[in-house]
């Protein structure tokens, strides 16, 4: 017998409340992510219920998006556990307040004769002390209004932050599901997106501006179909001075709309985000720093590659070193001939994006478990459900941090890509099999 309450269903109540406590605990309940095996069955339990609630027409869609903007709420006084970016974002704030160009100064500059308003805490917990800042115009508003608080609030400087993201995230929401409406798809599908526990304890949650980046990307979309070209490029631009990545996203357009088009939208595009970096442009030196840290970040740096890690053992048979450098240019060079192909076999935009990002990632040396979450935004659009399956299994990934030092697991990391690339095949292999996964998972 199934109780009543208020026009719902027991049973339907208790799953949500099961899935509103697992996300709780992985904001409040885990100190640190040493804890990976407390994790790791907090976001199994989350995971869990987000597929029944998924996969359960009998639970009305007004409620379950309540609950998904509920649960963005109720983690608003959180401190992210899982990332430790934060305090970089919040050392950047504060330098904007001081009038100080954040992409001119490493941070272990101010230390040796730091000023009153240097915060040494934030000094000695962020992971980049000698590394100028890689993070593009928007994101430096975010950081400039998280330093209003001031030196030693840093929770309140926490909330700031997160408000701005949920607002962009909640925006991600509407549009997905603006856009589902355009392409008469069923309502229900977006939330894959607002209710996966990965996208909101990494947006919300960790405080990642990939989310910002997603907004701006389906704003972009939308202002194409509505035939807004200026409002189009200066979406796109929004996104590109939130994370450089969609600057791929360009060439897709020349089959969506035309050469010419596709010129007027990149030249607009140029324009702002020139306006938008233009007062943090000071010097030809400015421009070989953030260089020099992009560089060093996709050149030195490695976290959960797939390919990248395949490389990398052969190298060690090869050079008996880890050849990073070399491995580096060859996934560049697997990663471009990706996007050419997707720039010619995709049917459209979306599906287009979906794909570019996917092959960013694949051949990707740095995979963070946030990278993959536009894939979940995208998967309402595409008949492919494996993003989604990803989100969860990149999850593992998480093991890294457990360990001092630092240490990937190998047999986690075959595992994860096994899977992942175990389902992709049974999707390709098996349409007619998956269809009932296209319509909800």
């Amino acid at each position: 017998m199934n109780l009543n309450i208020k026009g719902y269903q027991a049973s339907d109540l208790i799953k949500i409340i099961v899935y509103l406590l697992s996300i709780c605990y992985l904001s409040y309940g885990i100190a640190d992510r040493v804890q990976i095996f407390e994790f790791w069955l907090g976001i199994a339990i989350a995971f869990a219920c987000y597929f029944t609630l998924i996969n359960d027409r009998h639970i009305s869609n007004r409620l379950i998006f309540r609950t998904s903007i509920f649960i963005r709420f109720l983690i608003l006084f959180s401190f992210p556990i899982l990332s430790d970016d934060v305090y970089r974002f919040i050392w950047d704030g504060q330098l904007l307040h001081q009038g100080i160009n954040p992409f001119g100064y490493q941070p272990a500059d101010f230390i040796q004769n730091p000023a009153a308003w240097v915060d040494i805490f934030l000094f000695n917990n962020m992971n980049s002390p000698d590394y100028y800042s890689v993070y593009p115009p928007v994101n430096q508003l975010a950081f400039y209004l998280s330093a209003i608080p001031g030196k030693g609030n840093l929770l309140a400087s926490v909330v700031i932050l997160r408000s701005f993201i949920l607002l962009f995230d909640v925006g991600n929401i509407i549009l997905i599901k603006k856009l589902l409406n355009h392409y008469q798809k069923d309502e229900r599908l977006v939330f894959l997106y607002a209710l996966n526990p990965l996208v909101i304890i990494e947006f919300t949650g960790n405080l990642h501006f990939e989310a910002v980046m997603i907004f701006f990307t389906l704003l972009f979309v939308w202002m194409l179909l509505k035939n807004r070209w200026i409002l189009a490029a200066i979406s796109l631009a929004l996104a590109i001075c939130s994370k450089l990545l969609p600057i791929i996203f360009i060439p897709l357009l020349i089959k969506k709309v035309g050469l010419k088009k596709t010129i007027f939208i990149g030249l607009i595009t140029g324009f702002v985000c020139l306006l938008l970096f233009l007062p943090f442009i000071h010097s030809e030196k400015l421009l070989l720093n953030f260089k020099e840290s992009l560089n060093l970040y996709y050149g030195k740096f490695e976290f959960n590659g797939s390919f990248y890690q395949l490389f990398r053992t052969i190298g060690w048979e090869i050079y008996n070193y880890n050849p990073i450098a070399k491995t580096s240019k060859l996934l560049i060079a697997l990663t471009l001939a990706g996007f050419i192909i997707t720039y010619i076999k995709s049917k459209n935009l979306l599906e287009g994006i979906f794909w570019l990002i996917f092959i960013y990632n694949i051949f990707g040396a740095i995979v963070h478990p946030w990278y993959i979450l536009f894939l979940v935004a995208l998967s309402p659009f595409v008949k492919w459900r494996f993003g989604i399956v990803w989100s969860l299994l990149i999850c593992l990934s998480y093991y890294t941090y457990s360990t001092r030092p630092y240490q990937e697991s190998i047999v986690l990391v075959i595992i994860e890509y096994g899977l992942l690339m175990g389902f992709l095949i049974y999707e390709v292999w098996n349409p007619s099999k998956t269809q009932k996964l296209k319509t909800t998972l």
